[in-house]
């Protein structure tokens, strides 16, 4: 009798997983690039990197970001 396992799924290498590049407007509108690669991975995981990017703004009280860049295997 032959038995068959499945093999635990393994995430993709770092180059062929999608990431997006965030920028923060306000500090754009001020001359300034604040930004952030983040993996795009479940739409929760994004949001959450997307506030602490906009935490992180040398502009108070930013609110307001910008897609401005992805990558995935196909685009390298």
């Amino acid at each position: 009798m032959e038995t068959s396992t499945t093999p635990a799924p393994t995430l993709p290498c770092r180059a062929e997983r999608p990431r997006i590049y965030v920028a923060c407007l306000a500090a754009y509108n001020g001359g300034r690039l604040h930004g952030r690669w983040i993996n795009a991975t479940e739409p929760d995981e994004v949001w959450k990197e997307v506030r602490a990017m906009l935490a992180a703004s040398p502009e108070p009280d930013a609110e307001e970001h910008a897609i401005h860049g992805a990558t995935r295997k196909s685009h390298l």
